[in-house]
This record gives structure tokens, sequence and C-alpha cells, in this order.
């Protein structure tokens, strides 16, 4: 694999570094380049070898997600100073130390990126909490919705939110970005970041609510939003999330079609009795649904 200057989202590429006080560059990690454009909004170049899209620059932002996570959640419980969020930041993470002293490279590798420590975390935030991060799992979805959707409504409701559940990332990250939303909602930074994510998942998420409900021969209530649904799966799917990532044990549940179901999926199909009919305006019971079978294309 050859080294590059930018990397082409999607495709893996390999970072290469000089280790401080070394003279030769090695081999670090490879990963899948994403575009962070649209996300680093304060890194000092918006293209080339400093880009947002250079294969060093999102390796130092994914080791500094990993790194924070653990100082943050992990040894860092909140305390009851009151400090700045900028000072708790400069403390879990660090701007200049983060780079020489944890992953072993060259001042100027920052500087360079990020020469203000409060433009570095504010993109380290965007950088957690990115939209993005969930596109894993939206696109296995996508990529299994034709034989999923071939199946009774409720196997394809257990089927879509069990892999959701599956592919949402690194608990660790999951787990800070939850927490940044929780104790400071109200710096910049997070509230940016939240306001994006909310865009960004009705986005990525509502045509699919769409078509399912098409492939299946059903329609919102005139009163009922895509937006509203979206919104109200996210929470259920977020509340399940925080009770697995808390070591909660989420147990199945049998229901009443005899199957067991996760909390979501359940409560999800409930949510969707009271919201959608059939074409003919009919209102359907949650067991009624889970045997629905496709409509013919």
């Amino acid at each position: 694999m050859a080294r590059i200057t930018e990397g082409t989202p999607g495709q893996p590429a390999e970072v290469w570094i000089q280790d401080r006080g070394a003279s030769d560059t090695r081999l670090r990690s490879t990963l899948i380049i994403e575009d962070l454009s649209d996300v680093l909004t304060c890194i000092s170049a918006r293209s080339g070898a400093n880009g947002p899209n250079n294969p060093v620059t999102q390796y130092i932002l994914s080791q500094a997600a990993e790194y924070l996570a653990e100082r943050l959640i992990e040894d860092a419980a909140p305390g009851s100073g009151g400090g700045s969020v900028p000072r708790t930041l400069s403390g879990a993470l660090g701007h200049q130390p983060f780079i020489e002293s944890v992953l072993n490279m060259s001042q100027h590798q920052m500087l360079r990126r990020w020469p203000l420590a409060t433009d570095w975390y504010t993109d380290v935030i965007h950088y957690v909490m990115r939209p993005s991060r969930f596109t894993r799992a939206i696109d296995y979805v996508r990529s299994q919705f034709d034989d999923w959707s071939s199946r009774p409504l409720g196997e394809f409701v257990r089927l879509f939110s069990d892999a959701v559940f599956r592919l949402d990332g690194d608990p660790k990250v999951l787990r800070m970005a939850e927490a940044l939303q929780a104790l400071w909602p109200d710096y910049p930074p997070v509230r940016e970041a939240s306001e994006a994510y909310h865009e960004q998942i009705q986005t990525m998420w509502a045509p699919l609510y769409a078509e399912s409900l098409s492939r299946y021969g059903l329609k919102l209530r005139p009163e009922v939003k895509f937006e509203e649904l979206g919104w109200a799966f996210n929470a259920l799917q977020t509340r399940e999330t925080w009770e697995r990532l808390g070591g909660s044990v989420v147990e199945p549940r049998v229901a009443f079609d005899g199957g067991r179901w996760s909390v979501t999926a359940l409560t999800s199909l409930m949510v969707l009795s009271g919201s959608v009919l059939d074409v003919d305006g009919s209102q359907l019971s949650p067991a009624q649904l889970a045997v629905r079978k496709p409509v013919a294309r």
C-alpha cells in the first residue's frame, strides 16, 4: 500500500510517522479514511498533508478520542470543582503534551494542524460526536434491507434493531459522546455537534423508515411525521444502549407472539402500532403488525 497525502473516504490508508527524535518513519497503523472536511471546522489546513483527510490527521484524532475516553470516563469521575470545560479537557487530554508524550510525535504535527488548544479541543469533540460514526450500522442495514423486508414485519424490526446495537461502534467512545452531552450540553462545540447529530440522524434514517412502511403497505397517521417517529426510535435505542454500556443485563423478552424480542424492538413495534395505518385507514395492533407480510411489488 502506497503512502498517501490525502486519503479517499472509505478506502484503507497506512499511517507512517516519524517518532519524536527518530530519523526514520515507521508504520503506526492502518485505518479507513473518513471524509472529515465538514467535521473539522478549526483545522488550519483544508487539504493536503495537514488537512482533514490526511491519514496522520485522522490517526491523531482517533487516538485522541480513545485516550480521552479512557481519561474522562474511566479515570476522571465528575468532580465538584466546577472548572471550565477547556481546563478539564486540558487536564484529561492536553494539546502539545498529548502529541509528544502519548503519541510520541513531534509537536509540529499538532501545531501545523491546530495551533490553538481551544481549536484542538473543539475538533476532537466534533470528531467524537460526529453523526458519521453510525454509518457502519446504516450501511449494513441498507445491504440487508431487501432480505429483511421479505420477512414478516416483526422479524424485520428485530433484525433491524439488533444490527444497530451490534454495529454502533466502540463502547468507550459511545459512552464518552453521551458523557459530553450530559456534562457540558451548553459548551458550544458540544451543542454544535449535538445539533449536527440530530439533523443527520433524520437524513440517514428517515428515508429507510419511509421505504419500510411502503414495503409493508403502511402509511403514517396524518398527525405523525417521520422526524417524530425517528426521534422516538432513536430514544428507545439510546435508552437500551445506556443500559448495556452501564453493565445492565438487558435480556430479550418473550412477547405476545411467543418470540424473544429485545426491549427496543418490542417497544418500537408498540410505537409503530400507534403511528401507522393500513392503506385503507385501519389501525393495526402490535400483534397484527408482527405477522404482517410485505406487499407485492
